[in-house]
């Protein structure tokens, strides 16, 4: 029998539980849209056929575009609180990298309508998991949402990987799968540990850092080494890296595009606040590795001579990249990692999406005769695609130029600020390989301009110049106009 205090209490408990929800409107839309785009396939004709396809793509844009409405509004009045028993943060960094997540959402799944690509069921279930697995990622303070919010973006992952069924899909799928089954497992035995030395899983606990602080450097060290190894695999970081350059090039343009943004954000975000509030420095640690990160990705990208595993080389040194802003300090690092993201971006659905019409059907390890005149044949998406190469190494007139400079003057103050040599080290290792990543780069546009060739393109059929028009202005605006940009999320 219910007491009559357990009812009179009842109305506080709710209360309680449901207090600071508003705050999270736009990340509850996208959860309840997947169930109300799971009830939407009940009603399409057939599974495969394009009116269904374009219900199923309206369908999920609505959700998509309110849910964008309302971070934005969100963003713009700089919501802050606690939600779900302080287990998520809303806060300004938070809402600004959720708003951008979605956006990138948005204009993945427009595309993909526009050039009438194919979206079936599983690869709506597959989206809307990676995106609000990424979402509440962002928010996370708790060690439990942190692990739950990754791992449903992992199952997104995997479903999204999964669905090629050749040979390379499979040959992709199947290591990816069970490399992160491992991971997973590594993060949950770092949290349980961490749980035994602090006594707490929410970072913000002073418990946290004093724990960590007090506890045996051995063991601390191996709990955190443990944890980022979790983190760390969805960065694509050295030695986490081997399933990228697989996975990736055995997507379509769309899908490759949205597990080289929206994941990595979304973490290299957790990562900033995860390393401000560990009590021990982090510092050396984050540089060697992301010296190694930069040196495979790069180096790696050299001997590429299929177009798309070449980009998805030089999507692990990007990976690395967006994570130096673990070294900065919070603001900084914060309007760094933005405007960096929302630049490769751009950047990278420009390239990838144009890599994608220039395709055999057949898998080949050497393409880049394919590409021979390209841009002698098709002048104007020739300059589209140079535009967003030369915006993946970061020379103007493109915005990542600047986001690049950004990252090296950050560097640069640390290390006169701690006289760290790992740190010098990795300012001097990031800027030659971004003198690298130009010889591999521009290896295609060499093929393009350089060189005759016969081979006719897909691209013959494809009317998406204006698409291409948008992103290019984009990222040549970001350099031309960088106050404009920082003042969309600085209200």
């Amino acid at each position: 029998m219910i007491s009559p205090e357990l009812i009179q209490a009842l109305p506080i408990k709710l209360q309680q539980i449901l207090q600071g929800y508003q705050s999270i409107l736009p990340e509850l839309v996208v959860a309840v849209w997947v169930l109300v785009s799971m009830l939407g396939d009940l009603f399409l004709v057939g599974k495969n056929d394009k009116p269904s396809r374009s219900w199923r793509y309206l369908i999920a844009q609505i959700g998509l575009i309110f849910a964008l409405l309302l971070a934005y509004q969100r963003m713009r009045h700089g919501a802050e609180g606690f939600v779900a028993f302080r287990m998520l943060w809303v806060n300004p960094g938070a809402n600004a990298i959720n708003c951008l997540i979605l956006a990138i959402g948005l204009c993945i799944l427009s595309i993909n309508q526009y050039q009438k690509k194919s979206f079936s069921f599983e690869e709506k279930i597959g989206f809307f998991s990676v995106l609000l697995g990424s979402l509440l990622t962002s928010l996370s303070i708790h060690f439990v949402s942190i692990f739950l919010s990754i791992e449903l973006m992992s199952l997104g992952t995997y479903l999204l990987v999964g669905l090629r069924k050749d040979r390379e899909g499979i040959r992709a799928a199947l290591p990816y799968i069970l490399f992160g089954m491992g991971t997973s497992a590594m993060l949950l035995y770092g949290l349980s540990l961490i749980y035994g030395l602090t006594g707490t899983m929410m970072i913000l606990d002073p418990a946290f850092s004093r724990g960590l602080a007090t506890a045996d450097i051995y063991l601390a060290g191996t709990a955190l080494s443990l944890v980022g190894a979790g983190i760390l695999f969805k960065m694509s970081w050295v030695p986490f890296h081997p399933w990228s350059p697989d996975v990736l090039e055995s997507l379509p343009a769309g899908w490759m595009s949205w597990l080289s943004t929206a994941p990595k954000i979304a973490v290299a975000w957790l990562g900033i606040r995860l390393v401000h509030f560990i009590p021990v420095s982090m510092d050396a640690i984050i540089a060697i590795l992301a010296i190694l990160t930069l040196l495979v990705g790069n180096l790696g990208a050299l001997n590429q001579n299929n177009a798309k595993r070449l980009v998805s080389y030089s999507s692990i040194a990007h990976g690395g990249f967006l994570a130096l802003a673990w070294l900065m300090p919070a603001n900084q690092g914060v309007d760094n990692l933005l405007f960096y993201s929302l630049v490769y971006s751009a950047s990278t659905l420009l390239v990838f999406y144009i890599l994608d019409e220039v395709q055999n059907e057949t898998y080949t390890t050497n393409d880049m005769e394919n590409w021979a005149g390209f841009g002698q044949t098709y002048p104007l998406r020739g300059l589209f695609l140079l535009i967003g190469f030369i915006a993946l190494i970061g020379l103007p007139p493109a915005g990542t130029f600047l986001a690049k400079v950004n990252y090296f003057s950050q560097l640069w103050e640390k290390y006169q600020m701690t006289q760290a040599n790992p740190i010098l080290i990795l300012l001097v290792v990031a800027i030659l390989m971004t003198a690298v990543s130009i010889y591999y780069y521009l290896r295609i546009p060499f093929q393009m301009y350089f060189k005759k060739g016969t081979t006719i393109h897909p691209a013959d059929s494809l009317k998406n110049n204006w698409i291409y028009l948008v992103l290019s202005g984009l990222i040549i605006a970001c350099m031309l106009s960088p106050t404009l940009i920082f003042g969309i999320w600085k209200a």
